[in-house]
Parts: structure tokens; C-alpha cells; sequence
């Protein structure tokens, strides 16, 4: 990931399942807004971008738009992609990578067009991907919902280029002053790069997985969570705000209280978690790998919830339950249950709350894949 790239917020996106949020919780995100883009009001006055240099589908040598599910406007989120490995500075050179890009999206990803609606090349011009109309599918579960931009043709190691992310910025303005994007945009995350065409790295040393405590160890009930489909894009740390465990027998009794609690009080589906973490470093399965988790509105169906059992505002949780996640979280990556360039985030950078505490938070944002 560029080092430019990796200065944009994950935003604080206290989501519900419809994503229905006020326009009031609309312009609290969007204040968090920093860097390139800044506020709405900022990005405003940027100049405006001349529709006549966009380079069209037909110029880039694209035929007809394979996608066909409307796409309803204005949407109230912009999810912005990097693409490495497609080095170009020009509009032949970018053109034709663009080519190699769909064909690689249609051809092995099966996929019904370019995944982009639009794209910002090197060169500072901007290329249309499947427009403004048409659902693409950049990201899973907000296709619907958002537009995806994507930079491509940076030199590998390299920020954008000056011309890029001028072209990007008015782009976005463009697409508020035309009524595409909501003048209320949030930005939930910056999806790091898909490497499809990237030089292949070497794989670092593989952990052993953790001993988990299982389901029937512990004597959970049945689930009646739906599936989830993996890889999942995210982990997100959590703690309970409960008390603590320290030794096997305790944790594991906790556990099923947990468990018991939600089921009958609230008529969950489950515990709200995919994993949970004891003072005795030991983890403990909770809905599991391949069922959804209830732990942060809008994330369930792509992200794995690692609950700290515990409060962590002051006092961080023990070395050995830390390591305990963290090999949690490499075996995960190494099995294919997370993608191999997924996010790490706090609790509290996607929902409006204190979890996983201060103490925790500071110790995993040191951790490898926080968002940043």
C-alpha cells in the first residue's frame, strides 16, 4: 500500500443494517474527513472537472457495459480503491492497461464488466469505468449503495501522481455537483490494492493456528445465525465491557452466560461474536468462521468480531491473550477465512462506541493490516 494512501481515515461509520442514518450522523462522518478530500464545502471549490477529457469506454477501446443493474442516485458513500501493478503515463499506455484490467476482471473473475465506475489514471486523466448508472461490483455488500473510484498507474512504491489526484478531486466534486454523490458522502474505508496483475510477493513464515475451545466445549446452544460467505474483508477487535476471565473453567462458564444472556434477553440469534478471548489466553469459538456474528451493524456478513472478554479502557489485556488474537487473526489470513489484504480496525473506528477501549486500541494499532 502507498504511503499517501495510507494517511486516509477508516471513518467512525456507526451503520445500521438498512444504512437509513439522518442527515445529522450524515455530517458528523463526513467532518472526519481529513487530507486529500477534506469536507464538502472544501472540496467545492476545487475546479471543476471538464467533462470533455473524460476518456469514454469507447476511446479506452471497451465495447458495451456487461453490467446492467441500475444503480439509484444520488448514493450516500464513495469507496476509494488503488489498483498497483499498472504502471502507465499516458493515454495509450493507460488505455491499454485498462484492457488487460477488464479482461482480468470479465475473464477470471467472472465478473459482468470492470469492477470501477470510474478510474484516475497516472497521467491525471479519468477514465470511465461502467459510469454513473450501472452498479459495478468493487466492493462486496456496498454496490449498491456507493460509487467506486479507483486510482491505477502509479509506479510501484509511488504516491499518485499531482495531475491524478487533482483529476480525483474533481471528479468527486463533479459527482456531487451533478447529483451522483450525496453532498452528505461518507467515506467507510479505503480498500486497499487488488494485486491481480501485481508482481507476486514472497510469502512471509506461516504460524501454527491457535488450540480453539470449541462450541461443544463450552456447551453453546444451537446457532440460528444465517451463513457468512468467506474470505472476510475485515477483523475487528471488540472487548465485552464485561468481567474478565483468568482461568479455563471461569472463562468458559462465562462464555455461556454470554451466550445464554443475549438469546433469551434480546432473542439473538447467538453469541455476538465470532471468537472470544480469555485472560488465560485461550481462544474461544463463538459463532465461528462460516456464520455471521451481531457485533457491529454493518460489517457482520464481511467481518470476523474478536471480542477481548473484558474492559480495556485503562489496563490492556494481558501478553498472552494478546498473542493468543494475534495468532488468531495470522492463522485466519494463512487458512483463506480472511483476505490476504484485509483491515484491521478497532470497534470504535466503524461504530459509535468506546469498545475496544483505549488501552487495547493503542496496542492494535500497532498491529499488522490496521487501517490507517
Amino acid at each position: 500500500m502507498l504511503s499517501w494512501l495510507l494517511v486516509l481515515p477508516v471513518l467512525g461509520l456507526g451503520a445500521r443494517g438498512d444504512f437509513s442514518w439522518n442527515k445529522t450522523h450524515f455530517k458528523h462522518l463526513s467532518e472526519r474527513l481529513q487530507y486529500l478530500f477534506g469536507n464538502i464545502s472544501q472540496l467545492a471549490g476545487k475546479g471543476r472537472l471538464d467533462v470533455s477529457t473524460i476518456v469514454s469506454r469507447e476511446e479506452w477501446g471497451a465495447g458495451a457495459v456487461g453490467c446492467s443493474t441500475p444503480l439509484t442516485r444520488p448514493v450516500e458513500l464513495l469507496v476509494t480503491h488503488h489498483v498497483p501493478g499498472l504502471e502507465c503515463h499516458s493515454q495509450t499506455a493507460c488505455s491499454q492497461r485498462l484492457r488487460e484490467l477488464r479482461a482480468h476482471h470479465t475473464h477470471n473473475n467472472s465478473w459482468c464488466d470492470l469492477a470501477y465506475n470510474f478510474l484516475v489514471g497516472d497521467d491525471g486523466r479519468v477514465y470511465e469505468g461502467v459510469g454513473w448508472g450501472v452498479q459495478s461490483v468493487h466492493t462486496q455488500g456496498y454496490n449498491n449503495i456507493s460509487l467506486g473510484f479507483a486510482f491505477f498507474g502509479t509506479k510501484e512504491g509511488h504516491s499518485p501522481s499531482p495531475a491524478a489526484l487533482t483529476a480525483m478531486e474533481r471528479l468527486i466534486s463533479y459527482a456531487v455537483q451533478k447529483g451522483h454523490l450525496s453532498p452528505w458522502y461518507v467515506q467507510p474505508f479505503l480498500v486497499k490494492g487488488e494485486n491481480c496483475l501485481a508482481p507476486l510477493q514472497k510469502a512471509s513464515p506461516k504460524k501454527a493456528c491457535p488450540d480453539i475451545v470449541s462450541r461443544s466445549a463450552w456447551e453453546a446452544r444451537e446457532t440460528r445465525c444465517p451463513k457468512m460467505t468467506l474470505p472476510a474483508k475485515y477483523a475487528i477487535i471488540i472487548h465485552t465491557a464485561q468481567r474478565t476471565c483468568n482461568a479455563s473453567e471461569e472463562c468458559r462458564l462465562l462464555v455461556q452466560t454470554m451466550q445464554s444472556f443475549l438469546m433469551d434477553r434480546f432473542n439473538s440469534c447467538d453469541i455476538a461474536y465470532n471468537f472470544l478471548v480469555g485472560q488465560d489466553g485461550a481462544i474461544y469459538e463463538g459463532v465461528g468462521w462460516s456464520v455471521q456474528g451481531s457485533h457491529t451493524a454493518g460489517y457482520n456478513d464481511i467481518a470476523l468480531g474478536i471480542a477481548f472478554m473484558g474492559t480495556f479502557s485503562g489496563t490492556p489485556p494481558n501478553a498472552a491473550a494478546l498473542e493468543a488474537a494475534q495468532t488468531l487473526i495470522q492463522c485466519a489470513a494463512d487458512k483463506g477465512y480472511l483476505t490476504p489484504n484485509y483491515l484491521l480496525m478497532g470497534q470504535s473506528d466503524v461504530s459509535t462506541t468506546l469498545s475496544p477501549g483505549k488501552a487495547l486500541y493503542d496496542i492494535i494499532s500497532t498491529w499488522p493490516h490496521f487501517r490507517q
